[in-house]
């Protein structure tokens, strides 16, 4: 394999997953400014991304098999180029709408790029140089202009995308299912409850210090933060997942930077928002390792792996964010909320040490074979 061959293909990986936040970070950070989302409309449109993610990570395998890998990714980046314009040009409806089909694009792309991606470093980089772009860009393009333009700026990424997706060739070939297991269930209620953790974060965490009379630009600018602060988690933690023997002190020592952002958040979340944003951003390298544990063990069983874990792991976390926004709206504060999050965080270390206690069974396989070519050049091997 040559060293041409390894770059091209990182580079469409990481272009890929650069469109996996942005439409949802994008919406956290505008949220407050968003003149067509009043409280129930927000709290629907924190928890919608993840219902939205959750069924339609269900639907790719299926998709998949019928239009091939190179077709279904070429789906979710035109839809999600119409969604992301689509959803800025109207009211309330619009915007909901658009967000549900953005997302369900998301979910199709998210679903393959774990197969694709074969554990690279380039997919949660990407994913998280996407999530903090979306918190930082947005929030300076609102105060310019419109939240419509601070929203609809995010067509223009994965249109790009989608014209460095048509110079390739990507055909998967996918082994047999995997059957249920205790440990792959545990790594679907793992990632459920991570991905509850991440959504409130990216959703609330201007919210917060705004009530907490942080003053508007500083809470942009600290969802901003908390989003770069997981750029190097996201570059580090793929290789310590693989390096590290003892996996459950892992799971535990990513979980605590955000067991200290939240308690921060609850007791004086204005007294230092720098740092809970810090913690809460260094936490997200628990994102990280589960999207690379889906990836390394998705080489050995399939496509339904990581269909099965995203897609129930997202419709929990789906009723994770709505409950913490449902007791937001009815006590009219954070406390119960964060309350609600620190036994989250809890039961996210529970979890993610039966994830790993033993290794998720597979049905013998056929390696899998990711062959990309480039149209105007030869057929290279896809390497990442």
């Amino acid at each position: 394999m040559t060293r041409a061959t390894t770059t091209v293909s990182t580079v469409v990986i990481f272009v890929l997953a650069i469109n996996l936040r942005p439409a949802v970070t994008s919406l956290g950070a505008a949220l407050p400014d968003i003149s067509v989302a009043d409280d129930l409309v927000a709290a629907v449109l924190v928890a919608l991304p993840l219902w939205a993610i959750g069924l339609g990570g269900w639907a790719t395998p299926w998709l998949c098999g019928r239009v091939g890998t190179h077709r279904t990714v070429t789906v979710a980046l035109v839809g999600l180029v119409l969604s992301l314009a689509g959803r800025v040009l109207g009211g309330s409806a619009h915007l909901l709408v658009g967000t549900t089909l953005a997302c369900l694009s998301i979910a199709v792309l998210g679903t393959m790029l774990p197969l694709l991606a074969n554990g690279s470093a380039a997919f949660t980089l990407g994913l998280g140089l996407g999530s903090t772009a979306g918190a930082l860009i947005t929030p300076t393009a609102v105060m310019s202009s419109s939240w419509q333009v601070g929203l609809g700026v995010w067509a223009i990424a994965a249109l790009l995308a989608q014209l460095v997706w048509q110079r390739t060739r990507v055909e998967l070939i996918a082994p047999p299912a995997v059957s249920a297991s205790a440990p792959a269930s545990a790594l679907t209620i793992h990632f459920g409850l991570i991905s509850t953790v991440t959504f409130l974060v990216m959703g609330w965490l201007p919210g917060i210090l705004r009530d907490a009379g942080v003053p508007p630009t500083t809470a942009g600018a600290c969802l901003a933060l908390s989003m770069a602060m997981g750029l190097p988690m996201m570059w580090l933690v793929p290789g310590w997942t693989r390096r590290w023997r003892n996996q459950t002190l892992l799971v535990i020592t990513l979980a605590v930077p955000n067991v200290i952002g939240v308690t921060g958040l609850l007791v004086a979340p204005a007294a230092a928002p720098w740092v809970w944003a810090a913690a809460t951003g260094t936490g997200m390298g628990s994102l990280a390792f589960v999207l690379t544990t889906i990836s390394l063990r998705s080489r050995e069983s399939s496509l339904s792996l990581s269909a099965m874990v995203q897609g129930v792991g997202y419709l929990i976390a789906g009723f994770g964010v709505l409950a913490c926004g449902w007791l937001h709206t009815y006590t009219g504060s954070w406390q119960t909320p964060l309350l609600l999050v620190l036994a989250i965080l809890l039961g996210q270390v529970g979890s993610g040490h039966l994830a790993v206690t033993r290794r998720t069974p597979a049905t013998p396989a056929t390696p899998v074979s990711l062959p990309l070519a480039i149209r105007q050049g030869d057929t290279p091997e896809v390497g990442v």
